[in-house]
């Protein structure tokens, strides 16, 4: 089986939080290396700066570069043209947002998400992604009141239990794979939820690709199962076509 991989989680441009070469150059050079045919991204300005010009720039990159899914983003902790920004990203077809509340002080209950949630995101078929340091309660509850995929990154096997109950309870919230470190959690999941509700994801340039890849490459279940993780699952989610 020709396997297919798809990377929900990387980043491009200028990692504030410590020294890290993550320029876009690094980042398609990883994924050749590397086997990763597209990759969901974002400029990092988008994160920590200016989320209407660091949108642009991933824009920008996705077109020059179609093994690129732009992944639009806003900041509800400054709120003002949010609601604009987030719906011109919809218009110009981006179906995955994803937020950073560890970097930009908010939560998810606060209102200005809420609001976004409710008047714009709600009524699209966009994904979301939100770290799991929001809680996977409050992430379920949040998600069990909309249709849309929630993806739940950089999980840590320490909430697995957590997790596992949320992912039972609510049907459209998966996990994203890189943090997760411990034996047999594919096995696990598969067991509790199925391998439909996994979502590989590296964190490239910030964190190795083969790290990732190897826990999945690992695993005990079949090559099908594998190719969903890799790829599958989030190609149905985001409605890619090949």
């Amino acid at each position: 089986m020709v396997r297919e991989i798809l990377d929900v989680n990387t980043i491009f441009g200028f990692w504030p939080k410590r020294k890290a070469d993550i320029r876009l150059e690094t980042l398609l050079r990883l994924m050749q290396e590397k086997g990763i045919r597209q990759a969901c991204t974002l400029s990092a300005r988008a994160v920590f700066y200016d989320f209407v010009e660091g949108n642009q720039e991933t824009l920008a990159a996705a077109l020059a570069h179609p093994q690129l899914i732009p992944v639009g983003t806003v900041n509800p902790c400054r709120w003002l043209g949010c609601i604009d920004e987030a719906r011109r990203l919809i218009d110009q077809g981006v179906r995955l947002f994803r937020f950073f509340p560890q970097y930009q002080e908010w939560n998810i209950a606060q209102a200005p998400f809420r609001k976004l949630l409710r008047e714009v995101l709600a009524d699209s078929d966009v994904a979301l992604m939100i770290p799991a340091d929001m809680g996977f309660t409050a992430i379920g509850d949040m998600a069990a009141t909309i249709r849309n995929p929630v993806i739940v990154e950089s999980f840590r096997y320490s909430s697995l239990a957590e997790a596992i109950v949320v992912m039972q309870e609510v049907p459209n919230v998966l996990i994203e794979t890189h943090l997760i470190n411990s034996p047999n959690w594919v096995e696990l999941l598969k067991a509790e939820v199925g391998v439909d509700r996994i979502v590989f994801g590296s964190n490239a340039p910030l964190s190795y690709i083969s790290a990732a890849t190897a826990q999945i490459e690992g695993a005990q279940v079949p090559e099908e199962d594998k190719a969903l993780i890799f790829g599958g699952n989030l190609r149905r989610i985001l409605g890619l076509t090949r």
